[in-house]
């Protein structure tokens, strides 16, 4: 229990970490796509506060949950939007944004009474999110206009997200199957993944900016790109 209690501490406080360096750098960070993720970081901080002094067993809970939710997968959708080159996966990320609202409004209407937590909505987050993830990392491995991707603030920010929404997929899914006790015992993993996230945001906001430059402008040896004799 005291283990669990001072994981949860630094869960919390961990939030603040990337909203001190986002300031304290704020002129690399200057950027539309960082100031989506500045949003989401300052509304996460902002939800883990105002949920810890809800009861535990308020009905209030769940659709408190779901606002975040929805508001979470509105900003990440936002940032990948932004990040994206292919107008295949815009259109994509940008036609599953009102289907996701719409099972959201599903689940708050046939809410079960039982349940004080978005389960549904929050694994379907998880699942989007992470697809386009990996669509993210596909096309930069596929474009490779960046020759040390970790240089990128953009790496960073969607490792911790990507990180964050696969610890939490299956914690989330497997509510729906579970009492509060039980959750509760396991929701360990929701604070090591938030604790983790964190600190790969603050890494992002704390490296500087990284101008990439076309491949063919880049130094290197030829010969190490010749092609082997047959």
């Amino acid at each position: 229990m005291f283990t669990k209690n001072i994981l949860k501490i630094l869960s919390g406080f961990s939030a603040i970490l990337p909203i001190v360096f986002f300031l304290l750098f704020l002129k690399r960070n200057n950027e539309k796509k960082l100031w989506v993720i500045f949003a989401y970081v300052v509304l996460s901080f902002l939800t883990d506060i105002t949920n810890g002094s809800l009861p535990k067993d308020s009905q209030v809970k769940f659709y408190f949950f779901s606002f975040f939710t929805l508001i979470e997968y509105t900003l990440f959708s936002i940032f990948l939007y932004l990040n994206f080159k292919s107008k295949t996966i815009k259109v994509l990320i940008l036609s599953a944004i009102p289907l996701f609202y719409i099972l959201v409004a599903y689940s708050i209407v046939n809410k079960d009474q039982s349940k004080n937590f978005d389960a549904i909505p929050a694994s379907l987050e998880s699942i989007l999110i992470i697809i386009f993830c990996v669509c993210f990392f596909f096309e930069q491995i596929r474009d490779m206009e960046i020759s040390f991707i970790y240089s990128s603030k953009t790496f960073w920010i969607i490792v911790a997200i990507l990180v964050y929404m696969s610890a939490t997929f299956f914690l989330f899914i497997s509510a729906v199957f579970l009492s509060q006790e039980e959750r509760a015992a396991y929701w360990f993993i929701n604070l090591i993944s938030n604790l983790i996230k964190n600190i790969l945001l603050t890494i992002a906001f704390i490296i500087p900016n990284y101008k990439p430059r076309p491949l063919d402008e880049r130094p290197f040896d030829d010969e190490l790109f010749e092609k082997p004799a047959l």
